[in-house]
């Protein structure tokens, strides 16, 4: 049996695939909560890991070291750095990385790397499913740091540094962590806001329809994997 995990930062990025899952079991391990269902051959655990690169790091761990997930997708929203994203279009990972860790430190200690690769095959996949679903996605390196990014020269300095696509809160976390452990990721996030000066009024409008929107496209590689 396929186990699969999936966690999304908040309420809003988790509620449509609780819903979806309802009919299975929970369980709480510290301050987490796990909803575990199963369907045909696969074994789907699905929960809330809080906002930022620990907790996401956390709830990454005991998805593969207490439940032994095969797989891990992180689910949820994000800014756009690129320029050829928009509100309510995709951003997939092909690799993610840390924002706010002075660059190449990594690359000296555990696990000298900075740049997490996410599963070609699981992209690849997620792209698919955009392209039915005519939402339009784009593939590249996902960036997290522990800070909700709203100030342009903000977003400029990132995007010249890392050459991210699209930044958020935890998917480098959960990328670290699948690399540390050998398990296949994937990183997908629909745009809520553009990370600029005006990304507080954006997120508050649209995060929720983006939240929905990634949880779909969730829900279809769950389907397919």
């Amino acid at each position: 049996m396929t186990k699969i995990g999936v966690l999304c930062a908040m309420d809003s990025e988790l509620a449509l695939l609780k819903e979806e899952f309802s009919d299975g079991r929970m369980e709480k391990i510290g301050f987490f909560s796990f909803y575990i269902a199963v369907r045909g051959n696969k074994n789907i655990i699905v929960g809330q890991s809080g906002i930022g690169k620990v907790n996401a790091a956390a709830y990454t761990q005991i998805l593969i070291s207490h439940f032994g997930v095969d797989v891990v997708i992180n689910s949820g929203v994000a800014g756009a750095l690129s320029k050829e994203l928009n509100v309510f279009d995709v951003a997939i990972s092909d690799e993610v990385t840390e924002h706010d860790i002075e660059q190449g430190v990594l690359e000296d200690y555990l696990p000298f790397r900075s740049i997490f690769c996410a599963d070609k095959a699981l992209s690849a996949l997620a792209q698919e499913i955009c392209r039915e679903k005519n939402i339009h996605c784009i593939s590249g390196r996902i960036v997290s740091g522990d800070r909700f990014i709203t100030d342009s020269k903000v977003k400029e300095d990132i995007i010249s540094r890392t050459g991210g696509v699209a930044v958020e809160m935890e998917g480098a976390a959960t990328g670290h962590v699948c690399y540390l452990n050998s398990i296949p990721f994937l990183v997908v996030r629909c745009i809520s806001d553009n990370a600029d000066d005006q990304g507080d009024i954006t997120y508050e409008e649209f995060s929720s329809k983006a939240a929905q929107l990634c949880a779909q496209i969730t829900l279809g590689l769950i389907e397919r994997i």
